[in-house]
C-alpha cells in the first residue's frame, strides 16, 4: 500500500477530526483559516484516498456493562493461523486481533461483562481447531487508550 502525500493543512484537519469527528466544517475552517468549501474538498480527498477510513462513535464500555478488558496471547498449530483468525474475528467481544512475533502467534484484545463471561469465551477459544494454547492477561486499569494516530 502506497503512502499518501499529505500537507500541513491535511494534518491539522485530521487532528481536529480525531479529537471530534462531529466538528462542523465551519469550525474546522475557522481553526485552519480556509473556507468551509475548502475544508469539504480536503476531507473528501482524504476519504477518497483512503486516509480517512470511516467515522466512528466511541462508546464508554463501563456505561454499557462491558467492564472487563483482557488480552489473550494465542499460539496456533502450524498452518492454522488464518482459520483461527477468521473464527476469532466473528466474535463481537474481540475488538482487535494482531499477528505478532514472540511467544504467541496472535494477540487479541477483548471486552466483556465479567470473569464468568471471560471464562466462557476462553473455553470457546480453546475449542477452535488450530488453537494450541492461550495465555490471558486481565487489565486492572487502563492508563491510556486512544484510536488517534499521532500526526505532525
Amino acid at each position: 500500500m502506497e503512502k499518501t502525500e499529505l500537507d500541513e493543512l491535511d494534518f491539522k484537519i485530521l487532528n481536529l477530526l480525531q479529537e471530534d469527528a462531529k466538528i462542523p466544517y465551519s469550525k474546522i475552517a475557522e481553526k485552519v483559516k480556509i473556507s468551509s468549501s475548502g475544508v469539504h474538498k480536503k476531507i473528501k480527498k482524504l476519504i477518497d484516498s483512503g486516509v480517512i477510513e470511516r467515522f466512528v462513535v466511541v462508546v464508554n464500555k463501563d456505561k454499557v456493562g462491558k467492564k472487563l478488558k483482557a488480552f489473550i496471547g494465542i499460539s496456533t498449530s502450524p498452518g492454522s493461523c488464518g482459520e483461527v483468525i477468521n473464527k476469532l474475528a466473528s466474535r463481537a467481544e474481540i475488538l482487535e486481533i494482531h499477528e505478532v512475533a514472540g511467544e504467541h502467534d496472535l494477540l487479541a484484545k477483548l471486552i466483556t461483562e465479567d470473569t464468568s463471561k471471560l471464562n466462557e469465551l476462553l473455553h470457546e477459544i480453546d475449542e477452535i481447531p488450530g488453537v494450541a494454547s492461550t495465555r490471558t492477561l486481565i487489565v486492572l486499569k487502563t492508563e491510556k487508550e486512544t484510536s488517534s494516530v499521532f500526526l505532525k
